[in-house]
């Protein structure tokens, strides 16, 4: 029986066992691997401890503390005001306000699924007391939340560089201005949707509010730009970017709002270690199927197959856009990164595709799969956070959904909005 043929067998079956995607896949492709006559199985536990013994894998657990010190330590909060002050007097602000909260979480906390829980838990109600479709509301956080693995610090990001060895300083700037332009196009079509239906401002504006909200908030708004500042400028890596994300936003919450206890912080700090396992064990795992689709040539398989009906770049990039749009909605996006990455990285290249491109491609294409229905991840996190059923959500997100598609394709035709940033770096 063919050995390729074994493991996604073997894969599907266990998956639809309820086994952890992690194990899954280790499992099947040990598997696999005793199919070779003679073959060390230390080998695979080699292969496996190499790829999670990288030093820029670091910045995943500090990103992922950095977030929740955020979210659990008054800086979030603030950020909601701060936001409110400065565009809830707009028609339709505070869907606005929604989408712009967004925007700065995804910059804090990296995580598309935390910034759709985080911000629809925190801003669903007050869209509901202002009068808002109820379906309306539940979505705007899930397609903001999309721009989580977008917009830096993203460990998405940190995942890919890790698997192709390309910059993620460079990865990680390639994705401000796609970020931003999704955000703005986004807010704009909330602007024309509160004014078709007639919803009301939410509150005057106020010189006085807006600064006593910036005054609360100065300390949060300055947290993505000493780590954005820092990578661009070359003061510290993105890894260092991440560990003093976390001591910044360790010193603000406690010693500036005073919302940061002993227990809250041991907590929040078991919680990001338990993520960062699971991370690990997802990159370790697809370090060891990228290892045996390499023995079993799979990669060339694929690159000859695809080259048969795919004549030249633009084909290409359509193609690659199609597929991930798919995959990020039905896989965890650092595992899909891991499978895909390694096989159309060198297709990529040679159709003159820079690589921090192909990486803002991907990642933005798996960014908006989380909000696609019917399987987004997106989707099912607003759940709890808003109480509406998952065919409401899906059919208010879709306006958003085609928004995001239509920036994707233009990052993905247009290189100098991923590639401006990075090829100003130094």
């Amino acid at each position: 029986m063919n050995p390729i043929l074994v493991l996604l067998i073997l894969f599907l079956v266990t998956l639809f066992l309820g086994v952890p995607f992690a194990w899954s896949l280790s499992f099947s492709c040990i598997c696999t691997l005793c199919f070779m006559s003679g073959f060390p199985l230390m080998t695979a536990v080699q292969k496996m401890y190499n790829g999670g013994a990288k030093y820029t894998l670091l910045a995943i657990f500090f990103f992922m503390l950095a977030g929740a010190i955020m979210q659990h330590g008054g800086i979030s909060s603030r950020l909601v005001d701060f936001s409110k002050a400065l565009l809830g007097h707009v028609r339709g602000g505070l869907s606005i306000v929604v989408l712009a909260v967004c925007m700065m979480f995804a910059a804090l906390s990296g995580s598309s699924i935390a910034t759709t829980a985080a911000i629809g838990g925190m801003l669903y109600p007050e869209l509901v007391k202002e009068k808002y479709p109820e379906g309306y509301s539940a979505a705007l956080p899930v397609a903001g939340g999309t721009l989580g693995i977008v917009i830096p610090p993203s460990i998405v990001f940190v995942v890919y560089g890790a698997t192709t060895g390309t910059s993620v300083s460079k990865l990680l700037m390639s994705g401000v201005i796609p970020g931003v332009m999704a955000g703005v196009f986004m807010i704009i079509y909330a602007w024309f949707y509160a004014k078709k239906h007639n919803i009301p401002r939410s509150n005057e504006f106020s010189w006085r509010s807006l600064g006593l909200s910036t005054k609360k908030a100065i300390w949060s708004l300055l947290m993505p730009v000493i780590i954005l500042g820092g990578i661009y400028s070359g003061l510290f890596t993105p890894t260092e970017s991440a560990a003093v994300a976390v001591v910044y936003g360790l010193f603000v919450a406690a010693f500036i709002h005073h919302e940061m206890t002993p227990e809250k912080l041991v907590q929040i700090t078991i919680d990001a270690v338990k993520g960062t396992a699971n991370i690990l064990m997802l990159i370790m795992a697809a370090t060891l199927f990228g290892y045996v689709l390499t023995i079993y040539q799979v990669p060339a398989l694929l690159t000859d197959l695809m080259s048969s009906f795919i004549t030249g770049k633009y084909s290409f990039l359509l193609f690659l856009n199609i597929m991930l749009i798919f995959l990020g909605m039905l896989m965890d996006s650092g595992a899909t990164i891991l499978i895909i990455a390694p096989l159309v990285y060198e297709m990529a290249v040679g159709f003159g595709i820079d690589p921090v491109q192909l990486g803002c491609i991907i990642v933005f294409n798996l960014a908006v799969g989380q909000a696609t229905p019917p399987f987004g991840n997106c989707l099912f996190a607003a759940i709890p956070a808003t109480r509406q059923d998952i065919i409401t959500i899906a059919k208010n997100v879709l306006p958003f959904v085609v928004i995001l598609f239509a920036t994707v394709f233009l990052i993905s035709y247009v290189p100098i909005f991923s590639m401006l940033l990075p090829g100003m770096m130094k």
